[in-house]
């Protein structure tokens, strides 16, 4: 027997964050920060979750850095900076983040400073749709510094500006000629 009144067979819909909007988005709130479950999973190794006014999320995924690759010193620079400017966001400017031992150590004592602070600040977050070069189709944290800064600074001297490689809308695919269908669009 097959009940169609049963839900798993309703529409889904999508709650977006800020509605799809790029640029900043303000009166944010750091929602969790979550560490990958499985270890044989090809996600990322933490993802922190931002939530918007109207209860939206989105996150932003960190990963162990590995030694072993070429690019690792970048690697570390482009993290240490992520890193340092999320620390500074939710602990305060001045606040002198110890030194750690390992990038794993770098990673999980970084993210344990801050996730107390979970919930119980506002902050303001820079959204792009990835970069002018490198077009995303989704809203996302903007990927590289700065990208967040806590409410109480005053909006005029916000350093959360757009920057002529920011790309601030939806890259849209090209409709398809009329008559023309895929399997994606038929109704089976």
């Amino acid at each position: 027997m097959f009940n169609l009144n049963d839900a798993s067979f309703d529409a889904k819909t999508v709650a977006i964050f800020n509605n799809g909007e790029a640029g900043l988005v303000r009166n944010v709130k750091l929602s969790k920060i979550e560490p990958k479950t499985d270890a044989n999973s090809n996600g990322p190794d933490y993802k922190i979750f931002f939530q918007d006014e109207a209860g939206n999320e989105m996150n932003m995924g960190l990963w162990y850095l590995d030694q072993s690759k070429d690019t690792f010193a970048k690697d570390l620079e482009k993290q240490g900076k992520t890193l340092k400017h999320l620390v500074h966001c939710f602990c305060g400017e001045n606040f002198n983040i110890p030194a750690f031992n390992s990038t794993k150590e770098l990673l999980d004592g970084c993210l344990n400073l801050i996730q107390s602070k979970a919930g119980s600040m506002m902050v303001r977050l820079y959204c792009t749709y990835g970069t002018t070069q490198y077009p995303k189709k989704y809203l996302q944290v903007r990927g590289y510094v700065p990208f967040i800064e806590s409410e109480s600074v005053p909006v005029a001297e916000t350093r959360l500006k757009p920057s002529n490689i920011d790309q601030l809308t939806r890259i849209e695919e090209d409709a398809p000629s009329a008559g023309s269908y895929t399997a994606d669009s038929d109704v089976i």
